[in-house]
C-alpha cells in the first residue's frame, strides 16, 4: 500500500513576499521511500529514494522526514 504526504512552506526571501511556496512531498510504498523537493509551481523536483529492510522502517522514517518538516514550518497540505 502507498501512502503520500504533501507539505508546502512560504519560500523564503523575495519569493516568499510575492507568495511563491516550497514543497515536499514523501512518499512510502512498501520497503520503498521516495522525497521529492522544491518550489511548488514548478513540475520538476529534485528526489531522493531510500530502500528499507521492512516497510515498517520504510513507514517510520517517512513519519520522522515529516515531523523535521513540521518543525521547519511546514504544513501538511494534503495525505492520500
Amino acid at each position: 500500500m502507498e501512502k503520500k504526504f504533501c507539505l508546502l512552506k512560504k519560500s523564503d526571501g523575495i519569493r516568499g513576499e510575492i507568495g511563491k511556496k516550497k514543497i515536499y512531498e514523501i512518499t512510502v510504498s512498501g520497503n520503498f521511500l521516495l522525497t521529492s523537493w522544491g518550489m511548488a509551481e514548478k513540475v520538476s523536483r529534485q528526489s531522493a529514494k531510500q530502500w528499507f529492510a521492512t516497510p515498517a522502517a520504510a513507514a517510520q522514517a517517512a513519519n520522522v522526514k515529516m515531523y523535521e518538516k513540521l518543525g521547519k514550518g511546514y504544513e501538511l497540505a494534503y495525505t492520500v
